[in-house]
């Protein structure tokens, strides 16, 4: 599993990410890794990122979570600024964390995602 956690429809940069990473679903999904990304939006305003995308319909899974737990979970969050951060994962199929960014830029590479997850998956447990 990848998973992206953005800042939400008002964020260019996390826009810019999931347009990164959209065109190559079909490749990661071969790969065996589903894409799902997750909003600080609400779901009313995580329509409007659906809306923003203008490359045909989003082909990646969109999940709201205004209330901050998943990204607080998964570490996503400045506690000093109470403030979401940008957050790629690659998980195994047990859901271990094998790599993470967090950072105030989302991840950009989505080839690279790829290449790591294909590697770290395939090492021993």
């Amino acid at each position: 599993m990848v998973l992206i956690f953005f800042l939400g429809h008002g964020c260019l940069h996390c826009a810019e990410q999931l347009h990164a990473f959209a065109p190559l679903k079909e490749k990661f999904l071969a790969a065996g890794f589903e894409i799902l990304a997750i909003s600080s939006d609400d779901a009313d305003a995580l329509r409007k990122s659906v809306e923003n995308y203008t490359s045909g319909p989003l082909p990646l899974p969109l999940v709201a979570d205004p209330s901050l737990d998943a990204f607080k979970a998964y570490r996503c969050f400045d506690d000093f600024e109470q403030k979401p951060l940008h957050g790629t994962y690659i998980l195994d199929a047990e859901g271990r964390i094998r790599w993470q960014d967090i950072s105030f830029d989302p991840f950009m590479d989505p080839n690279f995602v790829l290449t790591e997850g294909q590697r770290l998956t395939a090492l021993p447990k």
